[in-house]
């Protein structure tokens, strides 16, 4: 029986549906194999993912130039980047030591668990074929590492940075992890299905489980657009941001709380507006979705919406009107989403499936 270690992180819910995603396509693959879960931030010391937590939270809702500033240092600082990832390698690999036991296959999904996994692979600690799996689209220096076998993008265009990160690291393109609901399907079924109006045009607005970022002035613009829009804002755990969309009082506007129905939400929508690229971005791709990024995060969010756009994914609007007007380009010229939607098609049949990438791992 294989026995499978998925490394991943509760920051919010992007690394663990990755793992997810990860665990269900290990089970299509060997329906034996036993999986074990370890958050590397629990697994760093009590009290450590609460504080991670709070100072990504912080840093992107109050502090953004202070994100910017450390991101770019990990890109213009070969030093600090190594020192930080020697770092982090340290404190997580001695802990994780003490819990890894003998797997067959590694499979991580946070970047500091990552850096744990290869301070075990340097020190021979570690002899099981290690996967990283980099869910931003846009990969940094704290994501990739030169020591474990396979560093795994999302698209052709994230292998050059990937590479300028670390030049001698095992990089290569993995399908999307996503769960297999996330795939392209039936959109009137589904508008059946979730009593949306047929005719309309259906944004769908997910910014995470923590609902980051201009949420309220995307599901405005929306309105404004065309009366024909009908947003669908998913405010995942941040009952705050429902609540003041609720208060908008608009009949076309939808406002749901966490749910499990995202792929249905996805398959109905002809656009997914977000505001980071990481999972909901690769949920829309799977589902062969148009994206727009609505005023990015800081930091990787901005760098995942360049990218996204550089591959013909998305559309990047940081200004005020921006989103409004890219929407009323697309009921005007269908050809535009039809465009991006094939532009999804092909890197989705490019890519294959992620059993394929488990496979080639697991032979490493």
């Amino acid at each position: 029986m294989k026995q499978v270690l998925v490394v991943s992180a509760t920051m919010g819910e992007g690394h663990n549906a990755t793992g997810r995603a990860l665990a269900e396509a290990v089970h299509r693959l060997w329906p034996s194999a036993e999986i074990r879960w370890l958050d590397a931030l629990d697994v760093m010391g009590p009290g450590v993912g609460p504080l991670f937590r709070q100072i990504y939270v912080t840093n992107v809702r109050r502090t953004p130039w202070l994100y910017e500033f450390f991101y770019a240092a990990l890109w213009h600082s070969r030093w600090f980047a190594a020192a930080c990832k020697r770092f982090t390698g340290a404190w997580c690999g001695r802990r994780l030591a003490r819990v890894v036991g003998e797997p067959d296959l590694v499979l991580s999904t946070y970047p500091l668990g990552t850096a744990g996994l290869e301070w075990l692979r340097r020190r021979g600690l570690l002899r099981a074929p290690v996967g990283a799996w980099i869910s931003d689209f846009a990969p940094h220096p704290f994501w990739v590492y030169g020591r474990i076998d396979r560093n795994l993008v999302m698209h052709p265009v994230a292998i050059p940075p990937a590479v300028r990160c670390v030049p001698d690291a095992p990089v290569a393109v993995s399908a999307p992890p996503v769960r297999g609901e996330f795939r392209p399907g039936n959109r009137n079924a589904a508008r059946r299905r979730l009593g949306l109006p047929p005719d309309a045009f259906v944004a769908l607005v997910s910014c995470g489980s923590l609902g980051f970022g201009q949420v309220s002035s995307a599901a405005r613009e929306l309105l404004a657009a065309d009366p024909s829009v009908v947003p669908v804002v998913v405010c995942g755990r941040n009952e705050r941001l429902a609540r003041s969309l609720r208060r908008l009082a608009d009949p076309r506007l939808r406002v749901l709380g966490w749910t499990d129905e995202m792929a249905a939400w996805t398959v109905s929508a002809d656009v997914v507006v977000t505001n980071a690229g990481g999972a909901t971005g690769l949920e829309a791709l799977a589902c062969g979705r148009p994206v727009l990024m609505h005023r990015p995060i800081a930091a990787h969010g901005r760098a995942n919406a360049r990218l996204m756009a550089e591959a013909g994914l998305a559309v990047v609007c940081e200004a005020d009107g921006e989103l409004a007007a890219a929407v009323r380009r697309m009921l005007d010229t269908p050809e535009l989403r039809k465009s991006m939607a094939e532009s999804a098609a092909r890197h989705l049949e490019s890519a294959g499936d992620l059993g394929s990438a488990l496979r080639a791992l697991a032979a490493v």
